[in-house]
């Protein structure tokens, strides 16, 4: 069965397998701020087509949330773009570490969806955000919890 990204909860409902989080974890993380996006005229989505295949991209916020390996929290922009005769949801990761530490480390880039068809990008790249958000709260409270029992 799978579970929730956030609480862990078993999941029944199809919509909420398909994107990992149930319907108050999903508010929870973020998510609903895009939504209606999806909703858009077949001209709006065509007027999107033609912005991102000028060199423009479209952005959902830096606001989002990303666990990085070493149970830091980081912070993401995601972002939907055309690049190389496709677009691309993507999400820029921004380390803290690079801020205050004399290591070097570089912000990474990771390709959420890669399609000819926009929309299915689209809707990647608003699924990810608070899907990313609720994998961090989880780490964050798993983290916290092993320190209590210690």
């Amino acid at each position: 069965m799978q579970r929730c990204a956030r609480c862990n909860r078993p999941l029944s409902n199809p919509h909420s397998i398909a994107r990992s989080l149930g319907p108050v974890c999903y508010r929870k993380s973020g998510g609903g701020a895009f939504d209606n996006d999806l909703n858009a005229s077949e001209k709006e989505w065509a007027r999107r087509e033609e912005i991102l295949k000028s060199g423009a991209e479209i952005d959902f916020g830096v606001h989002w949330q990303y666990p990085l390996s070493d149970g830091i929290i980081a912070h993401m922009r995601i972002s939907v773009r055309y690049s190389n005769g496709v677009f691309e949801a993507y999400a820029q990761i921004y380390d803290p570490r690079k801020y205050f530490s004399c290591a070097f480390t570089s912000d990474e880039q990771i390709i959420i969806a890669r399609s000819e068809n926009l929309k299915e990008v689209y809707k990647e790249a608003i699924a990810a955000g608070p899907t990313y958000s609720a994998m961090a709260y989880r780490e964050e409270r798993n983290r916290k919890k092993k320190r209590t029992e210690k």
